[in-house]
């Protein structure tokens, strides 16, 4: 299993269910001119403004002669504006999941997916035994996800499984082009979400996660109130605050939960906050990337004379093009294309990386074409793969 994983948050929105549509009125505050001061009272500008209206070309040139006139005077001025929100719309819809199969989704982002979200050779007795459940639930819950489309898989022996994870690519795209983001999850805090002891439990704590993380986008938050109308929205209709305190009750390995008459806070501890989570997954990728390196290049002596070599290399070895054997050259890289990419692999995951430097390497390195910029490259090639599998499907 992968110590990090990145799950979609539009994918858990979907398994956990999409809240009710509802509006929400935000209020903000403006500082607008004050036309009723007596320095205004006998201004042109302030005639002209209250006669015609907004869009005539004396309206336009009056307020822009009032934003800087000298004697203007500025008073507050409440802003109301309704917002819908339609999580169907934003994310797309696909059957609400239970705890099960919840829990069997997550652990299937762990097991190294690759950049189109396919996974080999998968004992479905690991499975059981990390959901603490027997074989059975493992398939049933398999049967569950494949029927709602979350996953496509195919049994190759009794217990052995390959699957594809739906919507990875997805994940990686910009908002614009319909991606929602993704979340980072450490193994450990895996370990935590799937100790939670009911289904309320598990979708509660996930939506907390998701609603922090993207207020993270913004300002670092720890912490987040919701009254309990607010949690009602994205949980089934029975759910009553008497049975949401409930469910909540001993659960405090994840968040510090504290209740009030009217809402719950849950505020979360710094070792799973999504800032650290991410500086964590960051480092990882740099040893992750700097280890390759190093043994990619002590093997291209073993490449050079055709020995075998070790798995992890040989996507640089078989390519389309064919070059004689003493072309086969070191990766030569500073701290700088490490950050890069460490910093992609965030972004696009290890193995879309790994993937694209594969390409460099073929049709740069070897040809000893100059590169300029190592990280710009790859982001290039990248982006070239996203759209291209976009476009096939």
């Amino acid at each position: 299993m992968d110590n990090f994983a990145n799950i979609g948050k539009a994918v858990l929105i979907q398994a956990l269910g999409l809240q009710k549509n509802y509006i929400e009125v935000v209020e903000s505050t403006i500082d607008v001119i004050d036309y009723s001061n007596s320095e205004c009272a006998n201004c042109k500008w302030n005639a002209i403004h209250s006669t015609f209206k907004e869009g005539d070309a004396l309206y336009e040139q009056a307020i822009q002669s009032c934003a800087q006139c000298p004697y203007k005077q500025l008073s507050s001025q409440n802003i109301y504006k309704k917002v819908y929100h339609n999580e169907k719309n934003r994310y797309g819809y696909k059957p609400r999941l239970k705890n099960n199969a919840i829990r069997l989704l997550l652990l299937l982002h762990f097991l190294s997916p690759d950049k189109y979200g396919i996974v080999q050779q998968v004992d479905c007795r690991m499975l059981a035994e990390s959901l603490d459940c027997n074989i059975k639930t493992v398939f049933n819950n398999l049967n569950i996800l494949s029927n709602y489309q979350y996953i496509s898989y195919s049994q190759t022996k009794p217990y052995i499984i390959n699957l594809c994870l739906s919507d990875v690519e997805n994940y990686y795209l910009p908002a614009q082009k319909g991606g929602r983001g993704f979340i980072v999850m450490s193994k450990e805090l895996l370990s935590e979400i799937l100790a939670l002891p009911n289904l309320l439990a598990l979708r509660l704590h996930l939506r907390e996660l998701i609603e922090l993380d993207n207020l993270n986008m913004k300002a670092p938050f720890f912490a987040v109130s919701k009254r309990y109308s607010e949690l009602k929205r994205m949980l089934p209709e029975y759910c009553k605050p008497c049975m949401i305190r409930s469910a909540l009750k001993d659960c405090d390995n994840i968040f510090a939960v504290s209740f009030s008459d009217s809402s719950i806070r849950f505020e979360l501890y710094d070792k799973f906050n999504s800032k650290v989570q991410k500086e964590r997954l960051y480092q990882e990728y740099l040893s992750a990337f700097e280890n390759f390196l190093l043994k990619f290049n002590s093997e291209v002596p073993n490449i050079n004379t055709n020995q075998s070599v070790d798995a992890e290399c040989i996507p640089f070895i078989h390519c389309d093009t064919s070059f004689s054997p003493e072309e086969f050259c070191l990766i030569k890289w500073n701290d700088l294309d490490l950050e890069d990419l460490a910093q992609l692999a965030m972004q696009y995951s290890y193995n879309r990386v790994l993937s694209a430097l594969c390409i460099v390497y073929r049709t740069y390195m070897i040809p000893k074409r100059h590169i300029t910029n190592l990280g710009g490259l790859l982001r290039t090639i990248v982006l070239a793969q996203f759209h291209n599998s976009n476009l096939a499907a």
